[in-house]
């Protein structure tokens, strides 16, 4: 798991050290310097973290959600854990709470401590295939975008070296990224003002590949397809440009969404479903309150 992986410092501590630099930001606005203005938009992110690229399957970088988004009313949608079985299930654990007003100023205050407010790139010569870890900074009224290679498997203080010497000052970046991250997605729970539950999330997007063919008519696992109530899955949304599994891409919400619901969170990775006789696969992905059409 990434939080295992990037695991540093304790966010309790690095939240408290928010606390200070956000009183000194309060303190320099009284001395005239105007403070951060509250986002009018809910659904504004303010900071979210994902993986891009890496040697992963085409069905995995279509269905892969972010690490953890933070919205300006205080939303924190994050993925939980998954049951270590096989396979696994076909939806996404999606979990979200709401952080306090001072708790979200804290965060700000600490992008700002650990001078995250940049545009840049790091680089890390030495590991092959591995994810871009990005972070999205969304404040007065500016977007910043930090993006590290290989930030999980290089550690801090480089347990893996790099091919050729990093300059100090990406070594450092990397290791502010990967604290703030830290602080993110370890946010204790006296932050927040409710309790941990799933995301109800109200459209979805998804993804539409030819089923693999199997053996003897056999589908893996002795399962049966599943009967696809909606429009037939060979028309429906659109081709995904340059898709090598030839995926097409349709958005669910409203009275279809409420239908196939049942059916996705009851599957597995593994489920076939059937529409006009044909059999496919599906990779599902949620969207975010920011997020709209394929």
């Amino acid at each position: 798991m990434f939080r295992a992986a990037i695991r540093l410092a304790r966010p309790a501590a690095l939240l408290a050290i928010a606390a200070v630099a956000a009183a000194c930001v309060g303190s320099a606005g009284a001395a005239g310097q105007s403070p951060s203005p509250k986002p009018e938009d809910p659904d504004k992110v303010i900071f979210r973290v994902s993986w891009e690229g890496g040697f992963v399957t085409p069905e995995t970088l279509l269905g892969r959600m972010p690490i953890v988004a933070v919205y300006a009313d205080g939303r924190v949608i994050t993925l939980g854990p998954v049951p270590a079985i096989y396979p696994g299930p076909l939806m996404p654990n999606l979990q979200e709470q709401t952080l306090s007003p001072e708790g979200l100023e804290r965060l700000i205050a600490l992008a700002r401590e650990k001078n995250l407010l940049k545009d840049v790139k790091y680089d890390f010569p030495g590991i092959a295939d591995a994810a871009d870890t990005v972070l999205e900074i969304n404040i007065d009224g500016k977007s910043y975008r930090l993006t590290a290679y290989a930030l999980a498997e290089s550690g801090i203080g480089g347990e893996v070296a790099p091919a050729i010497e990093v300059p100090p000052a990406d070594t450092a970046g990397r290791a502010a990224m990967r604290e703030f991250i830290d602080a993110l997605t370890q946010i204790p729970a006296d932050v927040f003002v409710d309790e941990q539950h799933a995301y109800d999330y109200q459209s979805l997007r998804l993804y539409v590949t030819r089923a693999a063919v199997v053996e003897d008519s056999e589908f893996p696992g002795e399962q049966p397809p599943v009967a696809w109530p909606l429009d037939d899955l060979a028309t429906a949304g659109e081709p995904v440009a340059n898709s090598p599994v030839g995926a097409r891409c349709l958005v669910v919400e409203g009275d279809d969404l409420a239908t196939i619901k049942p059916l996705l969170e009851g599957a597995n990775q593994l489920t076939v479903f059937e529409s006009e006789s044909e059999h496919y696969s599906l990779i599902p992905r949620p969207l975010y309150p920011d997020e709209s059409g394929c």
